[in-house]
């Protein structure tokens, strides 16, 4: 289906385009995309330039945070307002123009066919784009990283290139600061059952890094294992529990194999040995509850949203749709 094919369901698609000081490509960005969409929403995250003001010289909507809260509440804000108009999709894409606008519709088709609840932009399928080798490296390693955390596999988990269906939309909400938030994506789509595919995409690299590499590809680090935590305590505690324990019996043994040789016993090894069992022993016992509470939480989020599909306020709602039809 070509743009033109599109054309006639573009006023319930709606842009939403966080930004955080993003002057220089800002007014740009907005007119490239409102040239493929009539609703494009700017969420100036806080910015200390001229961010919201040119967005909205550009002609959009602009949501004005009253400071920087990171890319995650940017994005929740955006979701909030988009939502109130309606849309069958919103597409997310970055205020830097590394993102060309005319890719649009290769990213929202699948969401109006009905064939995905969110699309992501790869830039990597197809290899659309010339990436530096140094960014390629570190973005696939983020991207093995995350795969491996959240059981999902993607060519490209830190695209911020997507498009998500309403009923994604009434599903994400984002904890996540930074651009960390194109991570914590990946496990709501394991979590929410939500069908997912990627498309190819370019992007263009106009402004160099505008942030350290290494803190960036660090903060991410650390966001993954804080979700893996959360959603996978078992294997998060239980693997280094085990470690430990393990390491405690083999401390143990020779402690009291060479009591039974020399005769002498090895106070430093006795404290390491009593140090690793009760170490281990504590992160598996924090494992085992924290599972058992992860999953109680997650048949009780589930039970709440099978709840909410059937409740005579939804229905009444889709009938009312059916109707006016």
């Amino acid at each position: 289906m070509s743009a033109n094919e599109l054309a006639w369901n573009v006023t319930r698609v709606v842009a939403v385009i966080p930004a955080y000081n993003e002057a220089r490509f800002i007014g740009s960005v907005v007119l490239a995309t409102r040239r493929m969409l009539e609703t494009v929403i700017v969420v100036d995250d806080g910015s200390s330039d001229a961010t919201g003001e040119l967005a909205q010289a550009a002609g959009a909507i602009v949501v004005r945070l009253p400071e920087n809260q990171g890319k995650g509440a940017a994005l929740n804000a955006g979701f909030r307002k988009a939502l109130a108009y309606g849309p069958d999709a919103v597409v997310i894409l970055d205020g830097d123009a590394q993102h060309n606008p005319e890719d649009i519709p290769g990213v929202v088709l699948p969401v109006l066919a009905g064939e995905a609840d969110v699309v992501i932009g790869s830039r990597f399928l197809g290899t659309k784009s010339k990436i530096p080798w140094w960014r390629q490296i570190g973005q696939h390693a983020l991207t093995q990283m995350t795969n491996v955390a959240s059981g999902v596999k993607l060519t490209d988990s830190q695209s911020g290139f997507r498009a998500f269906s309403r009923v994604a939309l009434e599903q994400l909400a984002f904890r996540s600061s930074g651009l960390a938030v194109e991570s914590e994506m990946q496990f709501h789509l394991q979590d929410g059952e939500l069908r997912w595919q990627e498309v190819p995409i370019g992007v263009t690299y106009r402004d160099g890094n505008k942030r350290n590499p290494v803190t960036h590809g660090m903060h991410i680090v650390d966001t993954l294992l804080g979700l893996m935590s959360e959603r996978h305590p078992l294997l998060f505690f239980g693997i280094p529990g085990g470690l430990l324990g393990a390491i405690g019996i083999g401390v143990g043994l020779w402690v009291a194999q060479r009591l039974s040789t020399v005769h002498i016993l090895s106070v430093g090894g006795s404290v390491l040995t009593m140090v690793c069992l009760i170490g281990g022993l504590l992160l598996g016992v924090a494992g085992i509850i924290l599972h058992s509470i992860e999953t109680l939480t997650g048949r009780l989020r589930k039970d709440l949203r099978e709840t909410m599909d059937r409740s005579p306020v939804r229905e009444l709602g889709a009938h009312s749709e059916g109707s006016g039809q």
